[in-house]
């Protein structure tokens, strides 16, 4: 997202969130990572952080409180322009009573940017929400008519003008429901999952058909051109599916991996002949799972090399000569990792809590090296957010 400048100063209210410097206790020689202090926001988890333009990044999520036995929820952003200290936040409308929780933003330019994020069945409709360089509104995309949903959401999004915007998500789709004989009031549903992709024509969202869309679960949209967007995703049978649009029909791009299941839930793009995806791969049936990178030349998806001991990848972005991926270790470690002119870094492990209990969800990459979000599980059942820069 080059080019694009948001600035938030007068909408924002600015929290006091100093960084301390906290060396990294397992990371490779020289990585070190700057934990912001988020105390002032509460509860909350971080489930995203984008590049918004040169010099801003925004970190976003959902904030989380404990009302009797219900926990509301409120979305969460949060700006910093690389010649600031502190993080401020950037209000934001809860879309319903629930779901508030923001899947992921992008920005055609610094009047234009989206947001997604879940299903609320009392409206009908999923949540999305448009920035017009001043404040964020609103907007409802619909759900599919006809069809009882158990479930559903806005994964990812992707603005490449004011006129085209994509998004993907999923369904889950009730199919049958009947009363439970062990519980009273209960029932029992049988239900399937579905591909979901809408497109913004710069006057609503438009539900998008997705072929054999109850045989795919689609993570990840990038659009290049109205005539060049990539979906990835996996297969009911869990391998890694790709989806093509070449303006007019839908196409599945073989990609390659030496694994017998697999997904791929991140697709990054720098040009329509350098486009990366990342996820999981599965080399037996007691895999936890590895880091499966692939990338497009313009011709073909080729696997690329991973450490042996890496894990899944959580997310992916674009750095200098390569990329960074953060995942998760077998064991829930999170990790981060760098890709420079085809070598990787060591995986580095950020600070936290205990192993188990922190989750990093998201990295992008700035001047300062990888921002990267996620949050800490807390023991009264609430979540802590996590901000971390560093680790170049």
């Amino acid at each position: 997202m080059s080019g694009i400048r948001v600035r938030t100063r007068t909408a924002a209210a600015v929290l006091a969130l100093a960084a301390v410097t906290v060396p990294a206790g397992t990371a490779h020689a020289g990585a070190r990572w700057s934990a912001a202090d988020l105390t002032g926001v509460g509860h909350a988890a971080l489930t995203g952080v984008t590049r918004v333009d040169g010099d801003t990044t925004w970190a976003y999520g959902v904030k989380v409180r404990q009302e009797g036995k219900v926990q509301p929820r409120t979305p969460l952003l949060l700006a910093r322009d690389d010649d600031e200290r502190s993080w401020r936040e950037i209000p934001m409308p809860a879309f319903a009573d629930r779901a508030n929780q923001i899947s992921s933003i992008d920005a055609v330019s610094q009047q234009d940017a989206w947001a997604v994020g879940l299903y609320e069945e009392s409206r009908g409709a999923f949540l999305t929400q448009h920035w017009d360089g001043t404040e964020w509104r609103v907007v409802d995309a619909p759900a599919p008519e006809g069809i009882r949903l158990a479930g559903a959401g806005l994964l990812d999004v992707s603005a490449r003008a004011s006129d085209d915007v994509w998004a993907v998500g999923w369904l889950i789709v009730v199919d049958s429901e009947v009363p439970n004989p062990d519980k009273p009031g209960g029932t029992i549903q049988e239900t399937h999952a579905e591909a979901m992709l809408q497109h913004w024509d710069g006057e609503a969202w438009h539900l998008v058909p997705v072929p054999d869309a109850a045989s795919l679960w689609t993570y990840s949209v990038t659009a290049l051109a109205d005539d060049d967007v990539w979906v990835s995703g996996y297969t009911l049978d869990d391998r890694p599916a790709m989806l093509h649009y070449d303006g007019s029909s839908w196409s599945r791009i073989p990609v390659p991996y030496d694994g017998v299941n697999g997904e791929l839930t991140d697709l990054e793009a720098r040009g329509p002949n350098d486009i990366w995806a990342a996820g999981r791969k599965l080399v037996d049936d007691e895999d936890p799972g590895h880091a499966l990178l692939a990338h497009w030349d313009g011709r073909s998806w080729k696997q690329v090399p991973t450490p042996a001991d890496a894990g899944r990848v959580n997310d992916l972005t674009l750095a200098p000569a390569g990329v960074v991926a953060a995942g998760e270790q077998p064991d829930g470690t999170p990790y981060v990792m760098r890709m420079r002119h085809g070598r990787w870094s060591q995986p580095s492990v950020p600070p936290g809590g205990t192993d188990g209990s922190r989750y990093l969800t998201s990295v992008a990459w700035t001047p300062r090296g990888v921002t990267g979000v996620g949050y800490e599980e807390g023991t009264t059942g609430l979540p802590s957010p996590l901000l971390l820069t560093g680790g170049r």
